[in-house]
């Protein structure tokens, strides 16, 4: 039984080096993202809402009450905002995904930028942040003629 938790301990040891090491890489790389970001919705594009995948989801709140509801985080971009998360209750974004026949929501109003996001959730920024960027500059590739 040493062993199996000895054995538990490395590999919670291991998860925690992750998720500060890429920690660290987002707290250093996503702030000059969004400076750039920030630059380019000064020159006018503002009005762009861009939602990549769910990232993370936890409970919703720390009640000692049973309470089953949870709370998702999908990686989002916005023109201004930059990156960041929308910020779900897991009916409203079943919801919002399971139903073909709804109007897109605004996203803005569930947006939370980088910098007030939980630590994990910022960890896990640089995982989806190329897509979106990609996505934003797929927008204006007639510029890069």
């Amino acid at each position: 039984m040493h062993d199996n938790l000895s054995g538990r301990a490395a590999e919670l040891a291991h998860l925690n080096d992750l998720i500060r090491t890429s920690l660290s890489l987002a707290d250093a790389a996503i702030p000059l993202l969004n400076e750039q970001l920030h630059a380019l919705a000064e020159m006018g594009i503002d009005n762009l809402e861009l939602e990549g995948p769910r990232i993370y989801s936890r409970t919703a709140g720390w009640s000692p009450a049973f309470d089953d509801e949870q709370t998702i985080f999908a990686a989002a971009l916005t023109m201004p905002g930059g990156l960041g998360c929308t910020v779900w209750s897991a009916d409203d974004y079943a919801t919002r995904y399971g139903d073909s026949h709804h109007e897109p929501p605004v996203l803005r109003e569930r947006f939370v930028v980088y910098d007030k996001l939980p630590p994990i959730v910022r960890a896990m920024i640089p995982g989806v942040a190329p897509k979106l960027i990609a996505e934003l500059l797929s927008c204006f590739h007639v510029l890069a003629r």
